[in-house]
């Protein structure tokens, strides 16, 4: 038996070259493959569009994700170029046109004309805004422009301005207009005055009276005039542009609660912990049942120092009126953009009713792989390498970027669902010290194992030969 050992140790020891000659699959390190084909009948440039499975299980710079051309038993890496593309604006926001109020008439009680000027070679307008410090009103306005030499023109008849505060955060001073260019503008105001009304009562309470407290109620009629502060113009919104480069990804409401509000145990804040998965984000769309309401949101991220604790990245407010057949809404959460696991979104509730999140979805960039491809070419991209501590490639791009640029055409590639790499190893990708590579190194490391190994089972041997 002893012999039998160590005619095997002397085999080792001679053989060290099945140590070096082992070919590893380059795709070993990579936990995940997904595959494409292409279909493309000559050269060009493939694009690979990176989805939110790509996102969850890769890192934020792509330094553990790689393609692999396949042709026949050939695999082959390739060099990509990472392209990112933002949405443009949707259109140009209105720009505000000075103006001048240059008469005034109160020809009765409950009827005020402003005549206002515009500027000369004044731009397009299409939007008039009345600014007024007064809240709690409801008036009536009409509009009418006149060009030079021209006679006064109709606009806006009987339009309803109003402020709403006692019994909702809802204020409506904005009026469209027809499209046009005007000199001057002339605006009148019915009821000009109103009444605010308030009620006194007095509870009085006489000693030695059997009868009890006695109530006195009384009721005070003020007299209030509209005040308007300044009159804006604005111009009409420029055309949409073609929009591209925004992804929706959708987003999953890990949970949601009530938090007791900072400093204000009696008060609750709405806490809605959502699963973002890396994604890049720049913009959260909530679904929410609730109507007439106006909330300030605080978006916050994990800490890097702390994953358990939160910093803000921003705040922004929603609202959603739907009162009188009048309806607006504002559920489009936008902030810097950010790469993270999670979301915190804290709802700042205040006195009011709680409002809970039904659904959310996510905005962010489009992200995409850019490479050459060849006619028949079969492409495996493998990411997800835990095990291994590796860097984003450089690639040669120069060419990718010319060709981009001259706008070559492009075939967009499907990739197949994630499933696990069959060849995974958890050693391969790992990077060992330059002197490791030494083969003196490797043979007496070998020899070392092996010699160990001979005692061990030289040992054994003994034992089993002392009980025979």
């Amino acid at each position: 038996m002893i012999r039998s050992l160590t005619f095997l140790t002397l085999l080792c020891l001679s053989s060290p070259a099945w140590a070096e000659e082992a070919i590893e699959d380059p795709t070993a390190p990579f936990a995940l493959i997904r595959n494409s084909v292409s279909a493309s009948g000559q050269e060009g440039l493939g694009r690979i569009e990176v989805d939110a499975a790509l996102f969850e299980k890769s890192d934020s710079s792509f330094a553990d994700v790689r393609l692999f051309r396949i042709r026949e038993e050939e695999i082959l890496e390739w060099p990509y170029l990472v392209r990112e593309t933002r949405p443009r604006r949707k259109e140009v926001a209105p720009r505000e046109v000075s103006s001048e109020i240059v008469a005034f008439d109160k020809s009765s009680e409950d009827l005020l004309v402003y005549t206002v000027e515009l500027p000369e070679k004044s731009p397009e307008i299409s939007q008039l805004r009345i600014h007024t410090p007064l809240r709690n009103f409801e008036k009536t306005v009409s509009v009418f422009g006149k060009s030079k030499d021209e006679n006064w023109t109709p606009l806006v008849s009987d339009f309803l301005i109003y402020d709403r505060e006692a019994f909702v955060d809802f204020r409506r001073t904005d009026i469209p207009l027809p499209k046009g260019h005007y000199d001057q503008i002339r605006i009148q105001l019915e009821d000009a005055t109103d009444e605010q009304q308030s009620d006194l009562r007095r509870v009085t309470k006489t000693l030695g009276n059997p009868s009890g407290p006695q109530v006195t109620e009384s009721t005070t009629v003020k007299t209030r005039n509209f005040r308007v502060d300044r009159f804006s113009f604005f111009t009409p919104k420029q055309p949409r542009q073609p929009e591209r480069g925004q992804v929706t990804y959708p987003i999953q409401i890990v949970s949601q609660e009530l938090i007791a509000k900072e400093g204000r145990e009696e008060k609750t804040d709405s806490e809605i912990i959502l699963e973002t998965k890396t994604i890049p984000l720049h913009q959260i769309s909530l679904t929410i049942p609730e109507r007439n309401f106006r909330r300030a949101v605080r978006i916050e991220v994990p800490r890097k120092d702390d994953p358990e604790k939160w910093r803000s990245i921003g705040s922004d407010t929603i609202h959603r009126y739907d009162l009188a057949g009048l309806e607006e809404e504002k559920l489009n959460l936008r902030f810097s953009e950010i790469q993270a696991d999670r979301i915190r979104l804290v709802i700042d509730n205040g006195d009011n009713r709680p409002i809970a999140v039904s659904s959310a979805k996510g905005m962010g960039p489009l992200v995409e792989f850019l490479f050459l491809t060849e006619p028949g070419d079969q492409w495996q991209l493998a990411y997800h390498a835990p095990a291994a501590e590796l860097e984003r490639p450089d690639y040669d791009t120069a060419v990718l970027q010319r060709a981009e640029s001259e706008g070559i055409a492009e075939e967009g590639l499907t990739l197949s669902d994630p499933s696990p790499n069959p060849v995974y190893d958890e050693s391969a990708g790992i990077t060992l010290p330059p002197w490791f590579a030494q083969k003196w190194i490797l043979h007496l490391l070998i020899a070392a194992v092996v010699a160990l190994l001979i005692w061990v089972l030289y040992g054994a041997a003994k034992k089993v030969e002392a009980v025979e």
